[in-house]
């Protein structure tokens, strides 16, 4: 097996992170040099002074690391020539590798190096998880969302400062580098990953990016963003699902609160003017408990003081509304629930 590739319990193949794997060629090549003048050592005074291989591997080791124990036989010139070349290139060979390592874990080399180890394993399990790029405003309120309902998810950012707060954190998996790089999304999991979040900087990016995430994962999700809303039909001929612009967002919003400002109180995510949190949720029918092959007024939900079914998207892609109260459901049919906010926990097998 190619020794930069590891492979998880589920049997796909994941790059080791490079830093490790600079970390490991530098360990290698340290050993392979000791190793190198060992064999070098042992063949010398085989030949230049007729000894048994296991004496002259002996002599080479204590020559090699200076312990000083004396020659294990008599040398001539050419042997004590040979003897002096050893104890220079073995010293400076073991004194370079100690203060390499000193660096190493004085500057917290290895604390680093378990961390990425850590991040290596956990990305490697992760599945059906989305991948946020751009860890800016937008990204950083997608991801504290999405980690509110546990939701799985790993970050890829190139800023070096994002990547360094990240770290400090311990508790978001990312992925350092370019997000448009196909070696940097298959880090990410991009071919396990279910979303797909594109919240770079620049409408060029966010375009090259879903082409990319579009050819490795074609089953994927992709919700794309562009500052210049001329570049959200870019974005959906690129082959994002779903397309937004922050202004246009932020600018609906705030028209309708002008128009209609009881409405968008009652329906908005949060109530923030009441006792109480107010939410539009989504869910499969078999995530609630007792519910398959049930009409709706059998179900916990139907006459909920707390909940309302506001419509019901089947499997095919019909969308029932209003749902009556003698609508079947099946286990994949997806509910559209407006409740308080613990309510969905409650009824849920899930908990989400």
């Amino acid at each position: 097996m190619n020794p930069r590739i590891a492979r998880n319990p589920g049997g796909y193949r994941l790059r080791v992170p490079p830093e490790n794997r600079i970390v490991h060629a530098r360990a290698l090549r340290a050993l392979g040099i000791m190793a190198g003048l060992t064999a070098l050592g042992t063949v010398g005074y085989h030949v230049l002074a007729g000894w048994s291989f296991f004496d002259a591997f002996y002599m080479t080791v204590i020559t090699i690391t200076t312990v000083g124990y004396g020659e294990t036989h008599e040398l001539d010139v050419a042997g004590r020539s040979f003897t002096i070349f050893l104890i220079v290139a073995g010293a400076g060979n073991i004194a370079y590798a100690l203060s390499s390592m000193t660096e190493f874990f004085a500057k917290g080399g290895w604390d680093a190096y378990r961390r990425r180890a850590r991040m290596h394993r956990q990305l490697a399990h992760l599945r059906d998880h989305t991948i946020v790029c751009g860890y800016g405003r937008l990204g950083c309120e997608t991801v504290r969302t999405l980690r509110e309902h546990n939701a799985p998810l790993v970050v890829i950012d190139a800023n070096d400062a994002v990547v360094e707060a990240l770290a400090a954190a311990s508790e978001i998996p990312f992925v350092h580098g370019d997000a448009t790089q196909d070696d940097i999304l298959e880090a990410a999991g991009i071919t396990r990953a279910k979303t797909l979040v594109t919240a770079l900087h620049d409408d060029a990016s966010n375009v090259f990016l879903t082409l990319t995430a579009r050819v490795l994962n074609p089953a994927l999700t992709i919700y794309g963003k562009a500052d210049d809303p001329h570049s959200l039909s870019k974005l959906e001929r690129a082959g994002a699902q779903f397309t937004f612009s922050p202004s246009l967002v932020a600018g609906h919003r705030i028209a309708w609160q002008i128009l209609r400002p009881h409405v968008t109180d009652i329906v908005g995510i949060h109530a923030a003017k009441a006792d109480f949190e107010l939410a539009v949720e989504e869910f499969e029918v078999h995530e609630l408990t007792d519910s398959v092959d049930r009409t709706l007024a059998e179900t916990q939900l139907w006459g909920a003081e707390d909940a309302m079914v506001l419509a019901i998207k089947t499997a095919d892609g019909r969308i029932v509304f209003p749902p009556k109260a003698n609508y079947r459901l099946q286990g994949m049919d997806r509910l559209v629930v407006m409740a308080k906010a613990d309510v969905i926990a409650r009824f849920s097998k899930t908990g989400r």
